[in-house]
């Protein structure tokens, strides 16, 4: 008869392989790309390949224009960990739109890129922008250089870990923020100082936006790291741990 210590290691022993299954089950990140203007999908196919080749992901992605009427790959949100958006008014069929609202219903994460703030062309993008999102898109300033500053309150928090303060440009004019929203970024072109990132909680899910994300700002390092850290933060997984040996 085995003992209760050998019951113990055996009944251990057992759960190895289940904890070594949910270690090698990679991140699975869907991208939705369709901003012509800011070049998108030029922008997110290098930092998916970064992602790939050094954290265990899985990336599937939906690559359209703006204004696009069909979601290529829209079946694959249904399985997809986290929601990351850069596109913009989207006019979708009822039954595609359907699966990409379902994913933020569930209170499933979601990563928002500069037009992201006006990723739809109906009602829908209200909801999104204002309540998902938690922001209230306005337009935008001229095109000239933007200051980008960390919000000293904010500075230890886990997105921002490993970057620094750098020079955008074409600011994102944003109104009031949904309450609960918490500012990471500002932006400033010396006559008007305006939140760039932030992060928020929708149903339970958290939720990061930035209206940064000119073609400039994704070759600098700490702006990549910084949507790094924010993919893995909304999903509740530590960016050391989800690297590659």
């Amino acid at each position: 008869m085995l003992t209760r210590r050998a019951l113990l290691l055996t009944a251990l022993l057992a759960c190895v392989p289940c904890v070594l299954h949910a270690a090698e089950t990679p991140l699975r990140i869907h991208i939705i790309s369709g901003s012509n203007e800011y070049k998108s999908e030029a922008s997110l196919k290098p930092f998916a390949a970064e992602l790939a080749k050094k954290y265990h992901v899985s990336i599937t992605a939906s690559w359209v224009k703006d204004g696009a009427t069909d979601l290529p790959e829209v079946e694959r949100i249904k399985d997809a960990d986290v929601l990351l958006a850069f596109t913009r008014r989207m006019k979708l069929p009822a039954d595609q739109l359907a699966i990409v609202k379902a994913h933020w219903e569930a209170g499933k994460p979601i990563v928002g890129i500069r037009t992201a703030s006006h990723a739809f062309d109906n009602e829908t993008n209200k909801v999104f922008d204002r309540e998902v999102l938690g922001g209230d898109h306005q337009s935008h300033y001229a095109n000239e250089p933007v200051t980008v500053t960390i919000d000293p309150a904010a500075k230890d928090h886990p997105v921002l870990q490993g970057t620094t303060e750098f020079t955008s440009r074409k600011l994102y004019k944003t109104g009031m923020l949904a309450r609960g929203v918490t500012v990471l970024e500002y932006g400033d072109i010396g006559k008007g100082k305006q939140a760039v990132t932030w992060i928020h909680e929708y149903k339970g899910g958290r939720v990061f936006y930035t209206s940064l994300g000119v073609p400039e700002d994704f070759e600098h390092e700490h702006f990549r790291r910084m949507l790094t850290n924010a993919i893995f933060w909304t999903t509740k997984r530590e960016v050391e741990k989800m690297k590659k040996s």
